[in-house]
């Protein structure tokens, strides 16, 4: 017979707790996916088995990477799944993008695209629209500044050497590495892309500005075009 009573077995309170209690002593190798979705979710909806839900996101995105990739309207679009729960996976993705993006800026040296690839994925290859990203290092190839430039629709956006030039000249960086992302297609490059980077180069050389690198990027996977390879 199946015992109802909070906390004890049978009850949803007891199998919160035991997957609990499975993470503190495994971590999140103790765990399936659907079960730290699960898990998760059991701080926002604190009175309602949190499985369904779990399983729904992954049956609907085919992965965890991509349910923490999906912004708010299409987490909803998940039966039950209401906007404590989304803001909650919203606020993990932001956290996991600020662990990636403090690690690049405390770094004393970027030598190569490698190195700052997981933080750009997290950051550029997961967006619905692309955008375009730069960033401005000093001499020692240190990280001086970095922002989205542009913001387009789901297969385009704007291109402004100027506008990306002038944020470089006004933090006195001396190298750039610009970032767009193909949010529905693959890392790489068009000729139109190719064409946009021999623009850029072209424009800021003669004002101390070297383009380092332009990366493609996607969920899964960047291209540089200086290397002309996936990384």
């Amino acid at each position: 017979m199946i015992m109802s009573v909070a906390g004890r077995p049978g009850s949803p309170a007891g199998h919160r707790e035991r997957l609990r209690q499975r993470f503190k002593k495994g971590g999140r190798y103790a765990l399936a996916d659907y079960e730290l979705l699960e898990l998760l979710l059991t701080y926002v909806i604190p009175r309602r088995d949190t499985k369904p839900l779990a399983k729904g996101l992954l049956r609907r995105h085919r992965s965890f990477n991509s349910v923490l990739n999906q912004p708010k309207e299409k987490l909803e679009a998940v039966d039950g799944v209401g906007d404590k729960a989304s803001t909650l996976i919203l606020l993990i993705r932001s956290c996991i993008e600020r662990y990636l993006e403090q690690g690049v800026e405390r770094r004393k040296r970027i030598s190569s695209p490698q190195e700052v690839i997981h933080f750009l994925r997290a950051r550029v290859g997961a967006q619905q629209r692309e955008c375009l990203m730069a960033l401005y290092l000093n001499d020692s190839n240190r990280l001086r500044h970095h922002a989205i430039v542009t913001e387009g629709t789901v297969n385009r956006t704007a291109f402004y050497p100027r506008e990306i030039i002038r944020q470089g000249l006004s933090c006195n960086a001396t190298g750039l590495i610009i970032v767009h992302n193909h949010p529905e297609g693959q890392a790489i490059p068009s000729d139109q892309d190719l064409e946009m980077t021999r623009k850029l180069e072209e424009a800021a050389a003669p004002l101390g500005l070297r383009l380092l690198d332009h990366i493609i990027v996607t969920r899964l996977e960047a291209y540089s075009i200086k290397k002309g390879e996936l990384l």
